[in-house]
Formats: C-alpha cells, sequence, structure tokens
C-alpha cells in the first residue's frame, strides 16, 4: 500500500489522528476533513486524488449520507470505506446502496482491521470471487452483528417502504404472508435513471441460513445487476447468470440448504420485465398478457442453475410471487 494516497472525514479529533498516524506508518499519504463539505471540496477544488475515502457517518455540517449522495451526484469514483459508531443498520444500509464498499464499527479495538479492509478495496482482484467484488461480500458481518440486534429484526427494519417512487414509477407491494410468519422477503432498488432491479427470497426454507443468505444476498444484489448490464441502452442483464453468481456465492460461502429465489429486473424506457425463478412462482400481469413462471428448483440444489426465465414487456403491471403459503403482490405504475 506504500505511496497510495487515503482521505480521512472524521470530525472526533483524536480518533482521526490516531488513525492517521497508523496509516502513515503503512506508507500512506493521508489527508484529513472533519466534515463532509469539506472533504468535497478538497476533491474538486483542491483536486486531491485519493484512492480511497474512510469516512465517519455522524459528522457536523455534512454527514456521511450526504457526503456519498454528492459523490454519485458528482459522478466521482472513489471507493468508501465507512468507519462508524452507529447502531442504525438502515443508515449503513443506504451507505451500501450509495456505493459504500465496505464498513467498520467502532471502537476498533485493532488497528490491523482497517489495514485488512482497505487491502480489500484496494486490490479487489486479489480476491477469489472473480464474478464479484470480494469486499462486497464482507458487508454481512457488519449487517450480522448478533449480540446487537435479533437478524430477523433487522431484516424487517430494511424492508423497502410498502410505497415508492423510483424513476417515475409507483411502485407497491402487499405482503400476503400468514400471520405471526415473515416468510418471503422482498428487496428492491434503482441500478440506474432507468432500471429497476428486485429479488423475493424465502427465508424459511432453511431456517436460520435463509435469514442468513438473505443478508448476503441483499449486499451483493445491486453490484451484480450494475455489472450485467455495461450498456443499459443497449442490453438487457443475462439474469440467469445473475443467479448462477449468487447460487456460487452461496455454496462457496458455506451456506447449507435450499434457498428459494426469484429474481426481476425492469427498463422503464424500453418497457423490458426479466424475471427468473429458482425455487418460487410468480404470475405477471401487463395490459396486453398474463403468464406464469414456474418455481424450478431453489438454489442450493443444483451447482449450476437450470435457466427458468421469461421476458415480457408492460407499461402498467403487477407480480404475484409466491410459495406453498406465503404470497407477495408487486406493482408498478407509472407517475402519469
Amino acid at each position: 500500500m506504500k505511496n497510495r494516497k487515503v482521505l480521512i472525514i472524521e470530525d472526533e479529533i483524536t480518533f482521526c489522528t490516531i488513525l492517521k498516524n497508523y496509516l502513515e506508518t503503512l506508507g500512506l499519504e493521508i489527508y484529513t476533513a472533519d466534515n463532509g463539505q469539506l472533504a468535497i471540496e478538497m476533491l474538486t477544488e483542491e483536486r486531491i486524488n485519493p484512492d480511497i475515502i474512510l469516512c465517519d457517518l455522524n459528522m457536523p455540517v455534512m454527514d456521511g449520507e450526504t457526503f456519498m449522495r454528492e459523490l454519485v451526484a458528482r459522478n466521482i469514483d472513489i471507493p468508501v470505506i465507512v468507519i462508524t459508531a452507529t447502531t442504525d443498520f438502515t443508515q449503513l444500509d443506504r451507505m451500501f446502496r450509495l456505493g459504500a464498499k465496505d464498513a467498520l464499527l467502532k471502537p476498533i479495538k485493532n488497528l490491523d482491521e482497517v489495514k485488512v479492509t482497505l487491502l480489500s478495496a484496494l486490490y479487489p482482484e486479489q480476491n477469489s470471487f472473480t464474478a464479484l467484488n470480494g469486499e462486497d461480500a464482507n458487508q454481512i458481518s457488519v449487517l450480522m452483528q448478533e449480540h446487537t440486534q435479533d437478524m430477523l429484526a433487522i431484516l424487517k427494519q430494511l424492508q423497502p417502504p410498502v410505497h415508492q417512487i423510483i424513476n417515475s414509477y409507483r411502485i407497491n407491494y402487499r405482503q400476503l404472508n400468514e400471520a405471526n410468519r415473515f416468510g418471503l422477503l422482498l428487496d428492491l432498488a434503482a441500478i440506474s435513471d432507468s432500471q429497476i432491479g428486485f429479488y423475493c427470497i424465502d427465508t424459511e426454507r432453511s431456517s436460520q441460513e435463509g435469514i442468513m443468505a438473505a443478508f448476503l444476498i441483499r449486499v451483493v444484489f445491486n453490484d451484480l445487476l450494475k455489472s450485467a448490464v455495461s450498456y443499459p441502452d443497449k442490453k438487457l442483464p443475462n439474469i440467469d447468470r445473475i443467479i448462477n453468481q449468487i447460487n456460487y456465492l452461496l455454496e462457496d460461502s458455506g451456506f447449507n440448504g435450499q434457498f428459494p429465489l426469484l429474481l426481476g429486473y425492469f427498463n422503464t424506457q424500453n418497457k423490458s420485465i426479466i424475471m427468473a425463478s429458482a425455487g418460487l412462482e410468480a404470475e405477471i400481469t401487463t395490459e396486453n398478457t398474463h403468464v406464469k413462471l414456474p418455481r424450478n428448483l431453489p438454489l442450493g440444489t443444483l451447482k449450476f442453475y437450470q435457466s427458468n426465465h421469461l421476458e415480457v414487456k408492460g407499461n402498467a403491471w403487477q407480480c404475484l410471487i409466491r410459495n406453498n403459503s406465503q404470497k407477495i403482490k408487486l406493482m408498478f405504475n407509472p407517475e402519469t
């Protein structure tokens, strides 16, 4: 890491000084800022060019989340690692969705943890996952702090709003699960200004491992879809390949069991809808058609996923996703 440059954004003077001195012993060149606004000015006006950024969440003037949004808006592509004392998992989740590569929770008892995390972010090609950013898989450890909160409670906290607008589309969903059961977990997010990705996983098929698998998939979900669409206006993602990547990741991470999953993609410009099932049934209704997607074998059953997908067009459409007893109804409607 010698001669690499790091920008530390941290308002706690003592911790910032300790971290700066430690990183300098590793041969790194260090810049510091005590809030996000100052960091933006250093990046845009002073033209500093760090290889990586270490960023606190709760700071005066401009906090870490606002800083991340500014990076995205300005198209500044520098890896960000969050270092924070927060236990607000929704805030960490938003940072990951904005592009943060990893997170370390304070207090950091051994600064070598920072070194390992920096190496992972600076040299992702040395990770064994060639199809995924290696550091993404490490984010699961941040979300799965069992001593802090029950994992199922955290998952419920991270559920998307039942009503929201993404890319000029009103997206609603309804959980039709049995009382006192969590069952199917839904997650969705914008991939770009014209693309939306979503997935649904049955967390109950493999008990505790299903919840852990849901965390892991949530972490890698955005990057998998983004990497599958290099030129958003020219091609659609190879959704079968994405499911195979998830299947491989679960196996390589030591998960045992069956993980029923449905993965979906919608392009709001050309109205393309793609869905692939590995263990969940789906019915898609558009203004022109009604089609069914059978459930196929769940992830974890076979080493390689057997293709089971459909492609249709739809402007206003809905999807009913189900397993044996749980259902989710997902609806997409243009704002106007």
